[in-house]
């Protein structure tokens, strides 16, 4: 059981925020305060770029984490996170953590999903929907 500190908080434990934090660390982007619960800053993190891919790609990301073993993606997530990124001329991303399950260090807790057409881009292959 992990230590109980102040007001309940679990320490050695990744609460959402703590997620959003490490997330926007390790892409270079920024938290959204209050996890995009603002009519004009949605998503949780923001300002995600890979600056050197054709067309500069930027990312707004969604974060959900699960204590179990396993996560089910769902459509309303994948279409929240698309519409949000659409109507500010980013690139959808859902970064998920898997907390529960055997830790093994050849496998990361950080996951992120992009649709394909941006995986395409990032790799340098043409869409052949287009």
């Amino acid at each position: 059981m992990p230590f109980r500190g102040p007001k309940g908080t679990n320490y050695g434990v990744s609460t959402p925020t703590m997620q959003e934090d490490r997330i926007a660390g390790r892409l270079g982007g920024k938290r959204v305060r209050g996890s995009g619960s603002s009519m004009y800053s949605k998503a949780d993190v923001r300002d995600v770029s890979l600056a050197g891919v054709e067309d500069d790609v930027e990312f707004l990301v969604e974060c959900k984490q699960t204590k179990y073993a396993s996560i089910s993606v769902t459509w309303k997530w994948l279409l929240k996170i698309s519409a949000e990124a659409n109507a500010v001329q980013k690139e959808p991303a859902l970064a998920i953590e898997i907390k529960g399950g055997e830790r093994d260090p050849n496998c990361d807790r950080d996951w992120v999903m992009v649709p394909a057409r941006v995986l395409e881009k990032l790799v340098g292959k043409k869409n052949i929907t287009d």
